[in-house]
């Protein structure tokens, strides 16, 4: 029993410890935030100053409507880089009894004011609490948007501790989703790359490299349990941001995106780059090549059960 109870004073004690190093990264101001965005360098001027000092003064008058409960700045402010092709993204948390009058006048869709576009959606933060996390309603692209913000307004600390409560990856989300993306690199670098490569359809070979360094990328960012971007819009966030270790190993992974490919022997070369790449970083194959493949798919024919052999045979 007093071991139990020392499990959950630590499992309670690591919990906070993570969100007191995320609320330091909601909370953080001006060229704060802005050092979070340094290691990628856009062409564009960073307007991300002139974008807060607009969200302030938005917030400033909203939070004042009745029932409005907090106010979130998300997308180019909560990552610290806004310029000409940012959205003013600002979540309004009101009470859901208010929720449909209020979103009459502000969540009115996308407004261009003073060369700034405008995005701010109305969210009822009974809505929001109700719904467990992980789940539909907190996706990983939620949770990845909510993590990624600053709170600007937030009556009686509501939304401080809504995103406490949500903001979580749970050790069987991360299993889950470690799966499903090894799965889906291996089905194309081992299936669908060698049965396009017997057809003779070098576009189709490209395209399965592809998919199978998008499920690369998400594997690495399950492994070390980030957040899922927004795709395909922000699939290299964690990567050029070197956010992750294995942001060292970009170079091999951009390839198959930066490099024309022009001849099924340089995609040989980048397919076997990327499963050694998936070897090195700890993503397990269950499969050599296509011939284990069938080989495997003819075992399951011996175990199936005889009924099902009378059905499917001929």
């Amino acid at each position: 029993m007093v071991f139990a109870v020392t499990v959950m004073k630590l499992v309670v004690c690591i919990k906070d410890c993570l969100w007191d190093g995320l609320k330091e990264v909601l909370f953080l101001k001006g060229k704060e935030r802005q050092s979070i965005m340094k290691k990628v360098k856009y062409r564009e001027k960073n307007r991300y100053n002139e974008f807060l000092s607009a969200a302030k003064i938005i917030s400033e008058k909203i939070s004042k409507i009745e029932g409005v409960v907090g106010i979130l700045a998300t997308g180019g402010m909560g990552r610290g880089y806004c310029d000409d092709y940012s959205d003013l993204d600002l979540i309004v948390y009101v009470d859901d009894k208010r929720a449909k009058e209020i979103e009459k006048y502000i969540a009115v869709g996308a407004l261009i004011y003073k060369n700034i576009m405008l995005d701010t959606p109305v969210e009822s933060y009974q809505i929001a609490l109700k719904h467990k996390s992980p789940s539909k309603y907190w996706s990983q692209v939620m949770r990845w948007d909510r993590e990624n913000s600053q709170i600007l307004f937030d009556s009686e600390h509501k939304i401080e501790n809504l995103l406490k409560e949500k903001l979580v990856f749970p050790d069987w989300e991360q299993k889950k989703l470690l799966k499903k993306y090894s799965d889906g690199a291996e089905d194309h670098l081992k299936y669908n790359f060698e049965m396009w490569e017997k057809r003779g359809s070098l576009i189709n070979l490209a395209d399965s490299l592809i998919k199978a360094t998008e499920y690369i990328i998400l594997w690495i960012y399950a492994k070390n349990k980030k957040f899922q971007p927004y795709l395909p819009k922000w699939l290299f966030y964690h990567l050029e941001n070197n956010f992750v270790p294995e942001a060292k190993y970009l170079g091999i992974i951009k390839k198959v995106y930066v490099n024309p490919i022009k001849t099924a022997v340089q995609a040989k070369r980048i397919r076997a780059e990327l499963i050694e790449l998936s070897k090195n970083i700890g993503i397990k194959f269950n499969y050599e090549n296509l011939k284990d493949i069938f080989k495997q798919d003819g075992n399951n024919w011996k175990k199936a059960s005889e009924k099902t052999k009378h059905y499917l045979s001929w």
